[in-house]
């Protein structure tokens, strides 16, 4: 029951970061994922991870997502709004190839065995992070890379 209300919670949480128009209350919402996030990894025994996740992105992210927002012109952002129909028609059929890639995966099991976590040291909660959970890792460093083109691309002066 609990990590059905903390699912729920996670899945409104993000729902609101994306559509809301608000900056600040994107971030306010996506602080709540990551909180979320947190909570579901406590409730799956997962102490660490639910650290690593309060520490490095309720802390270090929210912090960036702040700076970007008092660096960005938002006066250039308005003349954008609206719905980009060329990145939509090109970022559909993309996101949708993708989820159907990772529902194959899990469909055939080969994403739904966990691994086992031997962590009795830092070196091989390393060697687990770095083999066994290499995948999260990875599609977190390019959702951040996006991100940081995204702010360049709106913080840069025209000329």
């Amino acid at each position: 029951m609990i990590f059905g209300f903390l699912g729920l919670w996670l899945l409104v949480s993000v729902l609101g970061s994306i559509l809301v128009k608000n900056p600040v209350h994107s971030i306010l919402f996506f602080l709540s994922a990551v909180l979320a996030t947190a909570g579901l990894f406590l409730s799956l025994r997962a102490e660490l991870l639910a650290g690593l996740q309060i520490i490095i992105y309720a802390v270090a992210i929210v912090v960036f997502y702040v700076l970007v927002i008092t660096t960005i012109p938002w006066e250039k952002v308005k003349r954008f709004e609206g719905v980009y129909k060329k990145e939509l028609a090109f970022g559909l059929p993309l996101v949708l190839a993708i989820f159907g890639l990772i529902a194959y995966a899990l469909y055939k099991g080969s994403l739904h065995q966990p691994a086992v976590v031997k962590a009795d040291s830092v070196r091989d909660l390393g060697k687990n992070l770095f083999t066994s959970y290499l995948f999260p890792f990875e599609v977190a460093s390019v959702i951040l890379l996006v991100a940081m083109i995204g702010a360049i691309l709106l913080g840069r002066k025209e000329e």
